[in-house]
């Protein structure tokens, strides 16, 4: 064996599709949610979640060498607190990133090769994909979470990090549920909120909101951002939008917010691939795996910056947020 060279690590990395699979099952069948309450019998969640007893205690063996649950005597379970943090309603939760990351980026995933041969997107996407999805409760609600909880933590993280005291009212632009709005508005109590998605969240969106306690100070505005964004917020939010498309449709969505935002600015919340990567860059380069399955990518600096010149944007600073994502302003250039 090659000197200084890991097996172990990389039979790891080779093998670590179950890590996903475990952990993705382990959210649909509803394991961390029904040990929330306590310690239970194998046995008993096979029978609440109507799947098979040797089935559910080999996943839940599974979950165990990850460190997700404790495996107790007599076939009993109970969770560890990293566990705790799939269940649904735990704050922080990670349940919809697993729910999602096991069915449609796995499906993704298991295409990656079509992908690379031909830089197409190995799956269905696209506004027509995301219109549908919508349409398919079960399918909204896995990927309307992930992204929510995904949004909450960037949001919070943004509202430490950038001054939005300047602003009166700001737009998140496709934004889901709206949850990427909760830090800014936490942290600014004069502030107020508006989501742009399709009209199909407006009640889901509204409620999760409530649920946040800043639901009275956002409002829903249905419609898509490739036909047109509405005028009224002095700020702009664009978060994890422009790497799900390719050039031509984020220029369409960027012209939209030019003729949009006036003299106010427009903030892009992406990761930036580093012009040379390393070991150090594994979330922005698999996120660029994700992204080449579904027709999207994860640019450079330099890209997103010929990007918003295209579209009538002028780039402003570049910032930073949490070492793990950046935020890049823009502001329409004058004829």
């Amino acid at each position: 064996m090659a000197q200084g060279a890991d097996r172990a690590g990389l039979i790891d990395m080779i093998t670590g599709c179950w890590k996903t699979q475990a952990i993705g099952q382990g959210v649909a069948l509803g394991l961390f949610d029904a040990l929330a309450n306590g310690a239970a019998a194998s046995t008993a969640l096979a029978h609440a979640s109507d799947a098979n007893a040797d089935g559910v205690m080999r996943l839940l063996r599974a979950l165990a060498t990850l460190g997700l649950v404790e495996h107790l005597p007599g076939d009993r379970f109970t969770l560890t607190p990293t566990g705790a943090l799939l269940c649904r309603d735990a704050p922080d939760s990670l349940n919809g990133m697993a729910g999602h990351w096991g069915e449609r980026i796995w499906e993704s995933f298991g295409r990656l090769g079509a992908s690379v041969q031909t830089g197409e997107a190995s799956i269905p996407s696209g506004p027509e994909h995301f219109a549908v999805m919508q349409a398919d409760p079960a399918a909204a609600d896995v990927f309307n979470r992930a992204m929510a909880e995904g949004s909450l933590r960037v949001g919070r993280a943004l509202a430490g990090a950038y001054d939005f005291s300047g602003f009166s009212r700001l737009m998140d632009v496709g934004g889901g549920y709206g949850a990427l709005l909760v830090g800014p508005l936490e942290a600014n109590p004069a502030l107020a909120g508006q989501v742009y998605d399709l009209p199909a969240l407006a009640d889901p969106a509204k409620t999760w909101l409530d649920e946040q306690g800043v639901g009275g100070r956002v409002d829903y505005l249905g419609g898509s951002f490739f036909e047109t964004v509405p005028a009224g917020a002095d700020c702009i939010l664009l978060k994890f939008i422009l790497h799900d498309w390719n050039d031509e449709r984020c220029r369409t969505i960027l012209r939209h917010c030019r003729d949009a935002i006036g003299a106010g600015t427009v903030l892009i919340i992406e990761r930036i691939v580093p012009e040379t990567v390393s070991s150090a860059d594994k979330d922005v380069i698999r996120g660029d795996l994700v992204m080449l399955g579904v027709g999207g990518k994860e640019r450079t600096e330099a890209e997103y910056r010929k990007l918003l010149g295209e579209a009538g944007l002028r780039t402003g600073r570049i910032a930073s947020i949490d070492g793990n994502f950046s935020v890049i302003e823009a502001h329409a250039t004058t004829p």
